[in-house]
This record gives C-alpha cells, sequence and structure tokens, in this order.
C-alpha cells in the first residue's frame, strides 16, 4: 500500500504537469459522462433507474457506466488519468481520494456545489471526505456516498455461559471480559484487529484522545494512549485473544464468530446477513449492540465517494450528477437495496431506518447503525498520505503486541515517523 500511495503521488504529479484531459466538446452538442463504480454491477437495476432519470432531465447528456473491480479502482482510475481518457465521476474510497486531492487532481467541492446542496450531507460524513491542511482551506474531495458503520454483534450462549448479559459498554470492562470469556467457555471474548488499516488510531479516537494539533502534528502518544495499548497487548500475552488477531484481518474474525469459537464482534450490520446465510444456528443466537465504546462520540464508519477528476472535459454536469446520485431519494434507493446507510441526513431519517420498524436483527442492526451515525459529532481526519500513516501504525502496534518493543516506545516511534511522513507529503 505504501508503494501504492507513492506511485499515486508521482502520477498525479504527472497529471498535472502534462494537462492530460479529454478535448473539450461544444456544449450544444450532446455529452457523454463517464461514471465508474467499484463492483455495484450486482445493483444494476437500482442504478440503472437513475441514470435514465437523469437523462430525461437533461436530454443533451447520456451516462456511460463503467463498473471496476474493488481491487482494481485506484490503479485504473491512475491509468485513465495519465492516459488524457479521464472518467467524468469516479467512485474511491476517501484514503485514495486524499492523495489525488493533495495533488490538485480533484474538484473541490466545497467551491463547486451551492451551500443548499453541501447541508444536505450528513456533517460527519462531509468531514469524512474532506482533506484538511494547515494553513489551507478545506478541501471537500469528494461527494459522500454509502456508508458503513459497525456495531457490536454478540454470541449470546457464549456470553450466558460466562454470566454475562451483554458484551462490554466501556474499556474499563474489556480485560474482565475478555478473561472471564476464555477462563469458562474455552473461547474468546473478542478478536481486536487493531494492526489492519490504521486501525488503532481510530480506537484512540474513539476514546477522546487527539491524533493530530492545528499544526497538523501527531501529537498521540499520550500516556493514556499509551495505556491503552498496553491493555491490548496484555490480553494478547494473557492468550485472551486469538493469536492471529495481530496479523490477519476482519475477515478472519467473522470466520471465528461463525465457527461459535468468538464471543463478539465488531463489524458492519451487513455482515449479519453473511453469518445468517454461512452459520444459521449462529444467528439465532446473535444479539446486536451500538458500536464499542458506547459513549464515544466519535463513530467509526468506512465511507465511500464520488469525485469528479479535474481534468474531466464536462466538470460542471459531472458535479451536478454526483450530487443526483447521492441526493436522498437515490441514497435511499440503494440503502434498501444493498446493507449499506446513507450520507445524507433525510434519507438516514426515514422510517425504514427506525427501530420500531426493525422486526428482525438485520433491522435491527440497521436502526442501532444509523442512529449512532445521526448521533455522531465526529469524523476521522484523513491525511494525504493515510496509507503509509496506516502502514506506520499497523506496524508498531504489531512490535508492541508481540513483546518486540515496549507500548510506550512503540507508540513514540510511530508519532515520529508519522510526522516525518506528513512533513515530506506537505
Amino acid at each position: 500500500m505504501r508503494r501504492l500511495s507513492l506511485l499515486a503521488a508521482a502520477f498525479c504529479v504527472l497529471l498535472i504537469v502534462s494537462g492530460c484531459a479529454k478535448p473539450a466538446q461544444n456544449p450544444t452538442h450532446q455529452i457523454t459522462l463517464e461514471f465508474w463504480t467499484l463492483q455495484l454491477d450486482t445493483f444494476k437495476s437500482t442504478l440503472e433507474p437513475m441514470f435514465l432519470e437523469y437523462e430525461s432531465r437533461h436530454p443533451n447528456v447520456r451516462i456511460h457506466w463503467v463498473d471496476v473491480p474493488f481491487s482494481e479502482g485506484p490503479k485504473r482510475t491512475l491509468t485513465a488519468m495519465l492516459s488524457g481518457h479521464t472518467p467524468d465521476v469516479v467512485n474511491l474510497n476517501p484514503d485514495f481520494s486524499a492523495i489525488l486531492a493533495n495533488r490538485n487532481a480533484l474538484t473541490n467541492m466545497n467551491t463547486a456545489l451551492p451551500e443548499s446542496v453541501k447541508a444536505t450531507y450528513l456533517p460527519v460524513a462531509w468531514q469524512g471526505a474532506t482533506l484538511i491542511k494547515p494553513g489551507q482551506a478545506p478541501l471537500a474531495f469528494g461527494l459522500p456516498w454509502y456508508i458503513t458503520s459497525s456495531v457490536t454483534i454478540y454470541n449470546q450462549a457464549i456470553l450466558r455461559k460466562a454470566g454475562f448479559e451483554h458484551p462490554p459498554a466501556n474499556f474499563a470492562e474489556l480485560s474482565d471480559f475478555a478473561d472471564q470469556i476464555h477462563r469458562k467457555t474455552g473461547q474468546y471474548g473478542l478478536m481486536p484487529v487493531i494492526a489492519e488499516n490504521g486501525n488503532f488510531l481510530k480506537e484512540l479516537k474513539k476514546q477522546g484522545i487527539p491524533l493530530y494539533n492545528a499544526k497538523g502534528h501527531a501529537i498521540f502518544a499520550t500516556p493514556q494512549a499509551m495505556e491503552i495499548l498496553a491493555t491490548y497487548v496484555d490480553m494478547y500475552k494473557q492468550g485472551w485473544v486469538p493469536a492471529e488477531a495481530i496479523t490477519e484481518s476482519h475477515q478472519s474474525a467473522v470466520g471465528r464468530f461463525q465457527a461459535g469459537t468468538l464471543a463478539s464482534l465488531s463489524i458492519g450490520p451487513n455482515f449479519l446477513k453473511i453469518v445468517k446465510e454461512n452459520a444459521p444456528n449462529i444467528y439465532k443466537e446473535t444479539g446486536v449492540a451500538p458500536q464499542f465504546p458506547e459513549n464515544s462520540p466519535y463513530k467509526d464508519f468506512s465511507l465511500m465517494v464520488l469525485v469528479v477528476p479535474i481534468k474531466s472535459a464536462h466538470p460542471k454536469e459531472a458535479v451536478d450528477f454526483a450530487a443526483f446520485i447521492t441526493n436522498a431519494k437515490n441514497q435511499l434507493a440503494l440503502a434498501q437495496a444493498a446493507p449499506v446507510l446513507p450520507s445524507v441526513t433525510a434519507a438516514l431519517d426515514d422510517p425504514y431506518f427506525a427501530p420500531e420498524q426493525a422486526p428482525d436483527l438485520m433491522a435491527q442492526g440497521r436502526a442501532i447503525s444509523a442512529k449512532q451515525l445521526l448521533g455522531a459529532t465526529a469524523a476521522y481526519q484523513i491525511q494525504p498520505n493515510q496509507n503509509a500513516i496506516n502502514d506506520i501504525i499497523n506496524h508498531y502496534v504489531q512490535l508492541a503486541m508481540l513483546g518486540k518493543i515496549s507500548p510506550e516506545n512503540a507508540l513514540r516511534q510511530a508519532q515520529t515517523e508519522i510526522n516525518t511522513t506528513l512533513e515530506l507529503d506537505s
């Protein structure tokens, strides 16, 4: 991923210097907007009516939809930009979008959209699609699209056997929960994948620890943060969490939950459908609770955005189309077709996400996830080279968990390296 980040930066510089772009067309003629999505062909019946509606409202516009495999999105986007055939609207994740935005390759939605349209998006979603650099105006690199926000799912049978009714609600309860579950049931209470995708920094933010100061410098290596990492290190050393927690992804944790060897799991409510299909007996014993810890103003969420490359031949129409696809009506339609959340407040307020409309477990998970997202007051601050930052914190958390370095030194060294990375990328 670090190599990809460096390639991205290099390619984007070339993009800007070369001025690659599709040739401009006469605005009185029919134009075609090329719209790239990431592996959404399953929802063809939901998306295509949106394209037809937009075309009916704009007779001079045609939408050419290209669906790209999820893993190839960044690479193919860069290749297209360098070739001069730049798509007009692209579905990307915020981390990669921030790399492009830092190289002035994306349209700034703060200046491209009227305030009335910007105000329709959930504030934390807009924050999650914004690059903030000290001394510069915020750069909204894309329009928020669909979101997943994790909840806690738990195996009620395992909890009952260990004497618990619910999973931990705060960090102070975590070690005792892990200890009791393992001693009394032989299973694991949790599998914290804190060395994946920069997750430990998000854990610190949930605990109210500032990650960066006003000058943009990393400041997370505090005594409280060191204590949190030391707690995870101790749980790992005691054997209360699976050994593969420091090397495997959340997919491994889902596998353990489905196998009945994991008592609780922090995951998007969309995974409940997978549990139901793959492990129906486990699903019958599954409960759902808010994201851990329950009292945090920051709720972790994964966001996808729609960006408009600066070299789009039709930037005005592209921004308008992106706003149309992400409006309340269309986001609600996608959310109802797929187990995701919309990023506009009006859609999240729909009765579809209300607790009283939650007759089954999946609906309960959806309602809890929507409620906590509506109540969130802070978003994770994306950095220009977030992938490199993730690699650094993952590395030092792994070293600490393996006992090769103290939690204190791990966080100090990670902070130093991250600040070096931020300075090089400024």
